[in-house]
């Protein structure tokens, strides 16, 4: 029990310390439901929105948002808003890690809206979606961020579920951060 009480410790410190270095977090939740994960994320950012959408349409160069982010490439490019990339990240989950493939197709809609989709053939995931959606206000970015996630690999069931999220969470907020920090470089 004192092991449980130290880990849920830790990890607070460390939600802690993320929030207080990534921008103004308007919402951060994940949730949990038949296998399959959610994450909401509202933010906003002291960068410039079109600089925002550069970094987070840089393919080559998403390895510069986050830790966990090992490797990314652009495999190909149907047009200038249509592509399909290679994502590896590695997530860690208390003592265990996991690399996590993931082959996206990738569109760029009007109106500065990003959509992925995971093509599980492709992929260490039987489903992935999420959209990015960013909006200019006053010099400043708000960033709205939704994602569904099924894993395709085994996760604990009992206590698998709620490290999950909080690492999802952690690593949604780590990414609004360094897209912070690298929108603010010149």
């Amino acid at each position: 029990m004192k092991f449980l009480k130290f880990v849920s410790i830790i990890w607070a410190l460390l939600f802690v310390n993320i929030l207080a270095n990534a921008g103004d977090i308007i919402e951060a939740k994940v949730e949990h439901k038949d296998k399959q994960y959610f994450v909401t994320l509202e933010a906003v950012i002291n960068a410039d929105t079109q600089r925002v959408y550069k970094i987070l349409t840089d393919y080559e160069n998403l390895t510069r948002l986050s830790d966990s982010i090992k490797e990314s490439r652009l495999i190909y490019s149907l047009s200038d808003t249509d592509h399909r990339v290679h994502v590896t990240t590695k997530a860690c989950v208390t003592f265990f890690c996991k690399s996590i493939r993931q082959v996206q197709n990738v569109e760029e809609l009007p109106n500065m809206v990003i959509i992925t989709t995971s093509l599980p053939s492709k992929s260490d995931v039987d489903y992935a979606h999420a959209r990015w959606k960013l909006e200019s206000e006053d010099g400043l970015t708000r960033i709205y961020f939704n994602s569904d996630l099924k894993p395709s690999f085994w996760i604990p069931p009992l206590i698998g579920p709620l490290l999950i999220e909080r690492t999802l969470r952690n690593e949604a907020l780590a990414v609004i951060d360094g897209l912070e920090k690298l929108a603010q470089q010149r």
